[in-house]
């Protein structure tokens, strides 16, 4: 990774969409920055755009104007086929719904993405040794469905974090799980992206998350507010995780 003072750079990112002849607006001119090691959340209504713009830092998407830049890099202007190899090299990816291939082990479904990298000879001492990191080296060999909901979110999140990327990018990664097994995730996922220096951007409902925070937005009207001061989101202390 390049030094640098901000990993995420968006400016003036617009997302419209076309439905029934008509144009809906998603994203407004957005323009942020990122720094280096920053846990950023987003939150926002259903349908405010929080997933939309996540997509679209991750190269999923594409903006209708403006211009997505990650590691200096302009990831909109890339062809397709440069933007997925720039995506499986420097973008880790945690869903709600765990995405892990069912005909997989665990160990496989971490393995993956250096596979897919042409990282195949260190895959499986890697994937082994990210598995140990989340506490699931006595579950390599499992299949998602023996699986608990917490152990697949973990498997997920080392599937994420495996191929080191510079961004790490959540989608209502708790969604699915139970309190206290959603609060435990997100301080695996919070502490290992802190520990690599990596950015982690996290889109939720949940207002819970913001005490793990290092900034908050919210979407409102397509446009990306910073919305609750640090000091005063640490002078709330059942929204800190311990």
């Amino acid at each position: 990774m390049s030094v640098c003072s901000g990993v995420i750079r968006l400016d003036r990112v617009t997302k419209a969409y076309e439905e029934a002849g008509k144009t809906r607006v998603v994203l407004r001119e957005v323009s942020i920055e990122f720094g280096c090691g920053e846990f950023i959340v987003l939150l926002g209504k259903s349908g405010s755009g929080k997933s939309t713009l996540l997509n679209l830092i991750g190269g999923i998407d594409q903006p209708t104007s403006g211009d997505i830049y990650i590691d200096g890099h302009a990831i909109n202007r890339m062809d397709d086929e440069a933007r997925t190899l720039f995506r499986r090299k420097h973008i880790g990816f945690v869903f709600q719904a765990f995405n892990l291939i069912p005909t997989l082990t665990a160990l496989e479904n971490v393995m993956l993405p250096l596979e897919l990298s042409g990282k195949s000879r260190e895959a499986r001492w890697r994937a082994q040794a990210m598995l140990e990191q989340v506490g699931l080296a006595h579950r390599m060999n499992a299949f998602p469905d023996r699986l608990s909901g917490g152990e697949q979110q973990r498997v997920a999140i080392a599937r994420a974090l495996v191929n080191d990327p510079l961004v790490v990018l959540a989608d209502e990664p708790t969604g699915n799980l139970d309190y206290e097994t959603g609060r435990a995730v997100l301080s695996l996922l919070d502490t290992l992206t802190r520990q690599a220096g990596k950015n982690l951007v996290m889109v939720t409902h949940s207002e819970e998350v913001i005490g793990l925070a290092d900034r908050v937005f919210r979407l409102r009207d397509g446009v990306l507010v910073e919305d609750i001061q640090l000091e005063e989101r640490l002078s709330v202390p059942q929204l800190a995780f311990g």
